[in-house]
């Protein structure tokens, strides 16, 4: 009789053996799609910022900004860098200058403050008023109307076209250079050969 016993403790434990192999492949496939639901969710994550003094709100898709982004960063950095007075000049270059990549910084740093000991100098002010805004993937071109007083008199009034090449590095905007843009410089402005 006990050998029963035996055949009946021995037959359990295949089918018990049999049931964890089960379980274990159930496991491993949930594993599996909750992998791949995970893997999904950060791809298309989305992070929202609302940065001060902008519109709307910032979306990064994949690691890019949405145009209204860039379009509200443009703003903000040509109005810091073209509309100004003697005495907000050098604050509001020195705002500007915090939007600067680490490598582009040293150049800008110079040529700003120089600028802003030259308008101090000389009493001049700065109104642009940007009208049409081109996007690219590295470069934005911002065309418009510059007016410059220098004191109550009206000094100049022309049209301006300032590009601004940019790059986003871990979800934040860089400038790489600030400048004027000359007739012929084509936009986007081209890579020059290394």
């Amino acid at each position: 009789m006990r050998t029963s016993i035996y055949l009946q403790k021995a037959s359990n434990l295949f089918v018990e053996n049999r049931l964890l192999k089960s379980v274990i492949v159930v496991m491993a496939l949930a594993v599996a799609f909750n992998s791949a639901l995970v893997y999904r969710a950060v791809r298309y994550q989305r992070v929202v910022l609302i940065p001060p003094q902008m519109t709307g709100t910032v979306e990064f898709v994949q690691g890019r900004p949405t145009d209204t982004y860039i379009r509200d960063m443009s703003k903000r950095i040509v109005s810091l860098a073209a509309t100004y007075s003697p005495p907000t000049a050098r604050a509001q270059f020195e705002e500007l200058l915090a939007h600067y990549a680490p490598e582009s910084y040293p150049e800008a740093s110079r040529t700003w403050y120089s600028l802003a000991g030259r308008v101090e100098e000389s009493q001049v002010s700065s109104v642009f008023y940007p009208e049409k805004i081109l996007v690219s993937e590295n470069a934005i071109e911002v065309f418009g109307k510059l007016t410059q007083f220098a004191g109550d008199t009206k000094l100049a009034e022309t049209s301006r076209t300032y590009l601004i090449d940019y790059q986003v590095r871990d979800g934040r905007f860089f400038i790489l250079a600030f400048k004027e843009k000359s007739e012929t410089q084509p936009f986007p402005p081209e890579e020059e050969n290394k």
